[in-house]
């Protein structure tokens, strides 16, 4: 199996992970926060929202510039979820279609019109996932003070093996 190939693979397994923790929260948020220094959960869903956005971006262009990015500002996890999904999905199709060539050529990422990051596609999307997948456990922690069960992430989760 080529790297992009376990790339390709692993995002499909991870999509349907990040919707179940995206849909474990009860329908009315609070602005809970573990610290005050920490975002709260529409905040810290929103920004892996974005952050997702610019997934097909860099890899139809090679290039993100957050000062060329919407920023998105949903106000509840269904609509994160249903975005958030949609642009992951549509990194997967356009990982699956590109060449080897084009898998491994330069990106970049801007911010406030300076470089802050160069890898190859394949390298920023391996790193672009495993922030989200970060930020997918960070947030998991909020969802049981929120009233909602912690889904299987990778197993079962405390919550889930009570049921069992």
């Amino acid at each position: 199996m080529t790297e992009q190939k376990f790339f390709i693979q692993t995002l499909k397994n991870e999509i349907p992970i990040f919707e179940r923790v995206f849909l474990a929260f009860p329908d009315k948020l609070t602005d809970w926060r573990s610290h005050p220094k920490n975002k709260g959960t529409l905040e810290l869903a929103s920004s892996m929202l974005n952050e997702a956005s610019g997934f097909p971006v860099f890899l139809k262009t090679g290039v993100i510039d957050s000062d060329q990015m919407t920023e998105l500002k949903p106000d509840n996890m269904k609509k994160i979820s249903h975005d958030f999904t949609k642009f992951l999905e549509e990194a997967l199709d356009l990982a699956t279609e590109m060449d080897e060539e084009d898998w491994g050529s330069p990106t970049e990422m801007k911010m406030g019109g300076k470089t802050v990051w160069k890898s190859t596609k394949s390298g920023m999307s391996w790193g672009l996932l495993v922030d989200l997948i970060h930020h997918r456990g960070q947030l998991s922690v909020h969802i049981r003070p929120q009233g909602g069960k912690v889904p299987s992430i990778y197993g079962p989760s405390g919550d889930m093996a009570a049921e069992m």
